[in-house]
This record gives structure tokens, sequence and C-alpha cells, in this order.
């Protein structure tokens, strides 16, 4: 800076000599310059001014620019880029921890800041959409997904996949329908297209759409045997309900016909499942067909016994009471010293006025292993039979495993 300050002070010193010496106060000079049809004109003195203006602004910029380190701007610029960086990544992986402890409000805040990087991927999208999903933010994470299919659309697919995970978990179900319908056929997320298909259909008990998807789920192990099985459970449950349910079912033999004839359809490995046995009975017991629903029982019953289907069996009259306990009483063959079977046989027992029989079976059952429902029934029958006493110490039992007081209890059969 001495350097150019002593430059500057000779140059002036030299225009300021050659302007007396050359006589530029008298007679500054003239100069024109001529282009095409454009002139210039300016006296000399002028000239040689401006040119010195010039030179000097360009001795004075070289300087600055040599006194400027861009190289250290640049890598100072650099540095703070990789300190914004670093920053960024940390709020991620804090995030993400977060996320994995279950704590999805912090997490979808340190994923925020981790946002604010250049170079967020497509992760931290995703992941701070799930958690804004998670902590209830709802007018967020439908945005940050719509963000992540804008920048990132070579993963649109996994995107909607998520998108219509979550819509279906918040009730949007037709929503959800129309994205995942739509994926259908992507090679690469078949599998887990298939399984939310699977899922959605079920709970909007669209069974005709979800059956042609078992076969896939079967072949490709997407679901484990025991869920399929439950799947399948649900989905003859509510062909069954929905023609259950028609109108006039009573008085129309052929809907009568229809309810027959998709429990026929049931494969045969099915046809054992205690749940939907149950439910057919009970159904088929609803709409006044008794002696159809004793029948599904026993069936099922003669192939395996069950403790659900055999209390159902005794505590429902069918009237057929005789024919009830010469069937149960040749299950004994099958299940010995089941309490179950042996409170069933005392109920039937009880329908036929068998009394002392029923006694015997309440005792037999409460041998096997003692309920509330034996030790109950029976102090009720005991105190018919007019035996107070022991229908007392029953009572007693009674209350000892239930701890009810029983003192507005009207003892009749």
């Amino acid at each position: 800076m001495i350097r150019l300050f002593l430059f500057c002070l000779t140059i002036s010193a030299f225009g300021l000599w050659a302007t007396l010496s050359l006589g530029f106060p008298t007679d500054p000079g003239y100069l024109l310059i001529a282009f095409g049809n454009h002139t210039f004109e300016t006296s000399l003195f002028a000239f040689l001014v401006l040119c010195g203006s010039v030179y000097f602004l360009f001795r004075i910029l070289k300087v600055l620019i040599n006194w400027i380190d861009l190289g250290r701007v640049l890598r100072v610029r650099k540095l703070l880029d990789d300190r914004k960086k670093d920053k960024a990544e940390s709020a991620k992986v804090e995030g993400l921890i977060q996320i994995l402890n279950g704590d999805w409000s912090a997490g979808y805040e340190s994923l925020k800041k981790g946002m604010g990087a250049k170079d967020t991927d497509v992760i931290t999208y995703i992941a701070s959409s799930y958690a804004a999903f998670k902590s209830s933010k709802t007018d967020k994470w439908q945005q940050l997904l719509k963000e992540a299919e804008e920048k990132f659309p070579t993963y649109k697919s996994a995107i909607d996949l998520l998108h219509a995970k979550l819509l279906s978990e918040t009730g949007q179900c037709d929503q959800a329908r129309v994205i995942l319908e739509s994926l259908k056929g992507n090679s690469r997320y078949n599998a887990r297209v298939t399984i939310l298909l699977a899922e959605l259909y079920l709970k909007l008990e669209d069974f005709e759409s979800i059956e042609p998807l078992l076969p896939s789920l079967e072949r490709d192990n997407l679901i484990d045997p025991e869920e399929l099985e439950k799947i399948r459970v649900q989905i003859f449950k509510g062909k069954i309900r929905t023609l259950a349910e028609g109108n006039n079912f009573q008085n129309s033999p052929d809907a009568k016909n229809s309810l027959s004839a998709a429990w026929r359809k049931v494969p045969r490995k099915l046809s054992g499942n205690e749940e939907l046995v149950l439910f057919y009975a009970n159904i088929l017991l609803r709409l006044g067909e008794g002696l159809e629903s004793m029948r599904v029982i026993e069936k099922s019953i003669s192939k395996k016994w069950s403790n659900r289907l055999g209390r159902f069996y005794g505590e429902h009259d069918f009237n057929r009471n005789s024919q009830q306990l010469i069937t149960a009483e040749k299950w004994l063959k099958k299940s010995r010293n089941n309490e179950i079977l042996f409170l069933t046989l005392a109920r039937i027992s009880l329908r036929n006025e068998l009394w002392e029989k029923a006694r015997g079976y309440y005792d037999s059952s409460l041998g096997v292993s003692p309920s509330p429902e034996a030790y109950l029934e029976l102090s009720i029958l005991q105190r018919k039979l007019g035996d107070e006493r022991a229908s007392t110490e029953n009572l007693t039992q009674y209350r000892k495993l239930t701890a009810t007081d029983l003192s507005d209890l009207p003892l009749s059969i």
C-alpha cells in the first residue's frame, strides 16, 4: 500500500508539471474521435485525466485482489458448509434414535432440524413424515410425503406405499385403496402391496377382493400360516354374515339354501375351526335354525373335542334334550375327565329333569376342576332337592371363588 501511495504521488506530481509546462491552463487541447455516425469530443487534458484515473483504478483493484485471499474465503465457506452438514447429520441420527425409542415428537423435531441441509435424503423425509404421523401432526405428515415425492421422483412407489399405509391407519381407506391398486404389478414392492391390500380389504370387509390375493400370500410365504387361516375365517364369517343379514331370510327358502351352500364351500381344513363353527352355529340359532345349529356343533365335536363348542352345546336348548344327552355321553369315551364336558352333561340332564344324574355330573366337573358356575348351579339344584346344608356349602365355595354377594339371587332353576 505504501508503494502504491508513493507511485500515485509521483504520477500526480508528474501530471501537474506536464500540465503547467505544456500550457494546458491556456490551451487544454482538443480531441475528436469519430466512429461511423458516432463522435466523441473532449479536451486533451480531460482525456489524460480519464486515462490516469482508469489506470489508477485498475492498479487499486489489482492490489485489493492480491490482498484478499480468495482461496481462504473459499476454504472458510467450505468449512461453514461442512459444519452445517455435520450438524444436520447429527440431528438426523439423533432423530432416528428417538424414533426407535418411541419418542415420536422429539424425533420429528430433530429430523426437522436435519432437513436444513441441501442434500437432505429421502430417508429423512420418510422418517420425519412417519414421526409426524405418530405424534398426531396431521397437517405435516402428508405435506412431507408430497415434498419427498417432488424431490425424489425415483422413490415415488416407496413413498406411495407409506402414504397408503398411513391413510389406511387413519381410516381414509378409499384413498389408500386407490394408491395401493395403482401400485399392483410393481415387481419391486409387489409383496408389500399384496399384504397391505389384504389388510385393507379385510378392514373394508371386501371379501370378494381379498380372496384372489390368498393364493399369492400363501405361495410366496408372505404371511404366517396362522394369520392366513385367521383371514380365511374372517372371509367366510363375512360371507355368512352378509347372507344372514339379507332381507326376509326366515321367509325365504332360497336364502336358507344359499347360507347352507356357503357353509358347504368352507374348506375341510377350516370346517373344524372352532371360531368359525361357533359363529355359524350362533347365526343359525339366531335365525331360528336351532336343529341345524345343533347338528353343526355335533359334527365338529365328533371330529375333535372343543371346550368352547361343548360349552355352547350345553348352554342352549335345541328342543332335542334326550337326543343331546345320548350324543354328549358318547363324547365321554374320547374326552374323559373334562370338566366342561361334565358341566355340559349336567346342564343337559337338568333340561331332561334328571336331577340325580345332573348332580353326579356337577360333582364330577368340580372334582376335575372347581369352577364358580358349577358350584352355583349345583347349589341351586341341591336347594331344589331339599339338601340345604350341601347347597349352603357349595354357595360358600362359589363366594370364595368370585367374592360375590348373592343375598338377592333368586335360587331357582
